[in-house]
């Protein structure tokens, strides 16, 4: 079976930064408040994609293990299309005063290149990096890529990953509202969390896939990240909204790891995210945004205060929002 990379688009390139920000996107999903307890630490993230620019100043403390999947023979990991490492970047991008801040900035990449330069690959090797991904124990696997095709061996294949304890986000796909339904695969599995695009306004974009197999959203249009060469990129696509939530994964993780010396089951991980949404649109569930836009609290620049070199202390009027997230957490592992 053929797969390719949806139809993302790149919007602008930068040259190295000098300066550090944390991109909307970051800021909308809430992670911030969650920094001064955990970035992500200890939890292992993996990335079925392109490949990764091992040299990338944000990123090359963060990766701990790569393998070429291509076919291609070269064994060459480093990405050469620019997407895998926009969508690392987005997870992890470390916070060193330089570049950007991902959602979890402290969380272990395992990078597993299926796609070649063009953005196709054949459906083995994505069953090789799963299979990979699993050998190596992973917690979460970020799948940006999308395909309309199925088959029994694929379903078979994601069914046996979930039961294995390893949560599966994968991208809706960007072919946009024209039809009613038209999420494709892997994320239209029920195993897996589909995640559509919003604007920062938190409308659905014009590019998001819709669909009945929509469970949750997150900011996907102009997101700055990591990119090839050790530059930055401005992306837009599910493929970028995907990653913000495999990344709230990971922290999701690390608070279940800290506080109750256990990996939280895909289930778990399901129901905290989705029970933990901002409603948007049609009340319930809806082919749009799915349960809503998911977020650890609500902040803005205004909350943000840097408090010394090392840290800063995130501080925000709903910040009781935490406090009721830990409290779900809690009830969920001690059941």
């Amino acid at each position: 079976m053929y797969i390719s990379l949806s139809n993302y688009k790149v919007i602008s390139v930068s040259g190295k930064s000098t300066g550090e920000i944390i991109d909307y996107g970051v800021k909308m999903v809430g992670a911030p408040l969650e920094w001064s307890e955990t970035m992500g630490e200890g939890i292992r993230v993996g990335i079925i994609d392109t490949g990764i620019d091992t040299d990338h100043p944000d990123l090359k403390n963060r990766i701990k293990k790569c393998a070429d999947f291509t076919g291609t023979g070269r064994d060459n990991v480093e990405d050469e299309n620019g997407h895998g490492t926009h969508v690392a970047g987005i997870i992890a991008a470390e916070r060193n005063k330089i570049g950007v801040i991902g959602v979890a900035p402290k969380a272990d990449l395992y990078v597993a290149k299926a796609f070649g330069k063009d953005g196709k690959t054949e459906f083995s090797s994505v069953i090789k990096s799963i299979n990979w991904l699993v050998e190596n124990k992973v917690q979460v696997i970020n799948m940006s890529f999308s395909s309309p095709a199925t088959t029994k061996q694929y379903a078979a294949l994601v069914s046996e990953v979930s039961k294995r304890g390893i949560t599966m986000v994968c991208a809706a796909g960007n072919e946009g509202e024209k039809a009613f339904d038209n999420i494709g695969y892997p994320a239209n599995y029920p195993e897996t969390i589909a995640v559509t695009a919003v604007d920062v306004n938190k409308h659905i974009t014009d590019f998001s896939s819709v669909g009945r197999a929509a469970e949750i959203s997150a900011a996907g249009k102009d997101i700055y990240s990591t990119y090839l060469d050790g530059t930055y990129a401005t992306l837009s696509g599910t493929s970028m909204a995907t990653p913000i939530i495999t990344g709230a994964v990971a922290i999701l993780q690390a608070k279940g790891l800290i506080r109750y010396g256990r990996f939280l089951t895909p289930d778990e991980i399901r129901l905290l995210l989705n029970i933990y949404t901002e409603q948007v649109g049609k009340r319930g569930r809806n082919n749009q945004y799915g349960y809503g836009v998911f977020s650890f609290g609500r902040i803005g620049d205004e909350d943000i205060i840097e408090k010394s070199a090392s840290i800063n202390k995130y501080i925000t009027s709903e910040e009781s929002d935490n406090n009721i997230l830990d409290m779900l957490i809690a009830m969920l592992v001690t059941k």
